[in-house]
C-alpha cells in the first residue's frame, strides 16, 4: 500500500526529472514521477472474474483488431473487486511513450503516474484536471472518481482556456456538464509545492490510484508474479482436494462398516414419511415414486421471480428513459423466473455499460460477460446476465 510519508514526487519534462519539494520522512521507498503523456487512451472494463492475468488477456482480445502486437502497452487498474468479478479502467499507450523514459536516479522503486491523475481531489471526482508545464498541456475528464478521457496538447498551440472550451463542447454533445475545473501550472514553484498535500487528498478520495504504475518493468514483474501464484495455487488446490477425498473415503468406509442394515432401512422409511407424507402409518411400497410426486408438486407452485410481461415492461422502460441507447441490438433473450440473459451488440463499450447500469437500477444484479469486438470494427457483442 502506497503511503505518502514514504514517497518523493518528481515531475518529468523534456529529457530529465525535477524533484518536487516535500516533507517526506527519511524512510522514502517510492519515487513517483508525474509525466505529461502525449498518447493515452482510457476505457472502462467489467468482467465476471478478478484475476489480473485473465483481465489482461480479455482486454488484449478486444484491442487485437486495432493494434499491431507490441506497439501498444496495456495497463489495467482494478477499481472495484469482489470474489467473482471486477471492474476498473484500462489505460493504453504506445510503446514509444515508455522508451527512454526519464526516471529519478535513486535506489527507490520508481512509479509513473499521468500528471493530471494526482489532481482528482481538487474536482471531487467530477470535472476536468489540467496539468501545465513548460511544453505540455494534458488533462483528464473525471466521472464518479473514474477517469474517462485523457487529452494532450502542446503549450505552444493551446491554452487551458481553449482546452476547457473543447471539453465543454464534448460534454454538451453527450448531454452533460463539464463539472469542476482545476488547473495546476507546474512552472510556478509555489503551486508545484502543493502536490504532496493534493496527493494525500486524492488517495483518500480514490484509493485505487495508489496502485497505478505505468512503467513497463513493473508491469512485466506483475505478470510474472501473477502466473507464478496461479501455478502454485493450482498445485495446492489439487493436493488439498486429493487429501479431502482420501479422508472422506476412509470415513465413509468406517461408517458403513458399523452401520446395521435393519437400522438403515428403518431410518430411510422414517425420513421419507416425515418429508413427504407425515400422516402415513403403514409401509411405503414406493418411496422413490412418492418423492418424485412431492417434488413435482413443489415445482408446479408459484415462483418469486418476475413474470415475462414484467420483464418486457422493464426493458421497454429502459429504452424509453434512455433514448441514447437506440444503437443497442438484442439478438437473443433467455427468460426464467430468476432473471433474464440477453445476447446482443452495441456500437461501443460505453453504451453496453449504460445498458448494464440501467438494468442494475431495476434488478438485484446485472453483469456483463463475453464482451468481444465485432469483426470490422462495427461495435461489440455482449452478454448481459440480469437477476431479480
Amino acid at each position: 500500500m502506497l503511503r505518502l510519508e514514504n514517497v518523493n514526487f518528481f515531475r518529468a519534462f523534456g529529457e530529465g526529472v525535477e524533484k518536487i519539494p516535500s516533507s517526506s520522512s527519511k524512510r522514502v521507498k517510492y519515487a513517483v514521477s508525474l509525466t505529461a503523456f502525449r498518447s493515452v487512451a482510457i476505457t472502462p472494463f467489467s468482467f465476471p472474474f478478478n484475476n489480473v492475468l485473465r483481465i489482461r488477456e480479455a482486454l488484449k482480445l478486444q484491442t487485437l483488431p486495432y493494434a499491431t502486437a507490441g506497439e501498444m502497452k496495456l495497463f489495467p487498474f482494478i477499481i472495484e473487486k469482489t470474489s467473482r468479478a471486477s471492474s476498473g479502467v484500462a489505460v493504453y499507450t504506445p510503446s514509444g511513450e515508455l522508451e527512454n523514459y526519464p526516471v529519478p536516479s535513486t535506489q527507490m522503486e520508481n512509479r509513473v503516474w499521468p500528471a493530471p491523475l494526482v489532481l482528482v481531489s481538487k474536482v471531487g471526482g467530477e470535472g476536468v484536471t489540467f496539468w501545465l508545464d513548460e511544453e505540455n498541456i494534458c488533462s483528464m475528464l473525471w466521472r464518479g472518481g473514474i477517469p474517462i478521457l485523457y487529452r494532450w496538447k502542446s503549450r505552444a498551440d493551446a491554452t487551458s482556456d481553449t482546452e476547457l472550451a473543447w471539453y465543454e463542447r464534448y460534454c454538451k454533445s453527450r448531454g452533460e456538464e463539464v463539472g469542476e475545473v482545476f488547473v495546476m501550472d507546474a512552472t510556478i514553484p509555489p503551486e508545484l509545492a502543493k502536490i504532496p498535500d493534493i496527493a494525500k487528498e486524492s488517495l483518500a478520495l480514490c484509493p485505487w490510484i495508489g496502485d497505478v504504475n505505468m512503467s513497463q518493468s513493473a508491469l512485466d514483474s506483475a505478470v510474472v508474479l501473477e502466473r507464478l501464484v496461479q501455478s502454485l495455487s493450482k498445485v495446492a488446490s489439487w493436493i488439498l482436494i486429493m487429501g479431502l477425498l482420501i479422508l472422506v473415503g476412509n470415513g465413509l468406509r468406517y461408517y458403513e462398516a458399523r452401520r446395521n442394515t435393519n437400522e438403515f432401512r428403518r431410518r430411510a422409511v422414517e425420513l421419507y414419511r416425515s418429508a413427504f407424507e407425515p400422516t402415513r402409518t403403514g409401509a411405503i411400497p414406493d418411496p422413490l415414486g412418492l418423492a418424485r410426486s412431492a417434488v413435482h408438486e413443489l415445482r408446479a407452485g408459484p415462483t418469486d421471480g418476475r413474470s415475462i410481461s414484467d420483464m418486457f415492461y422493464d426493458l421497454g422502460a429502459i429504452f424509453e428513459q434512455n433514448p441514447g441507447m437506440e444503437g443497442i441490438t438484442l439478438d437473443v433473450t433467455r427468460y426464467n423466473p430468476e432473471g433474464v440473459n440477453y445476447t446482443g451488440s452495441a456500437p461501443n463499450m460505453e453504451m453496453a455499460q449504460e445498458f448494464r447500469r440501467a438494468w442494475a437500477e431495476k434488478a438485484y444484479s446485472a453483469q456483463l460477460g463475453s464482451l468481444s469486438s465485432i469483426p470490422g470494427g462495427s461495435g461489440y457483442r455482449f452478454e448481459l446476465y440480469v437477476r431479480w
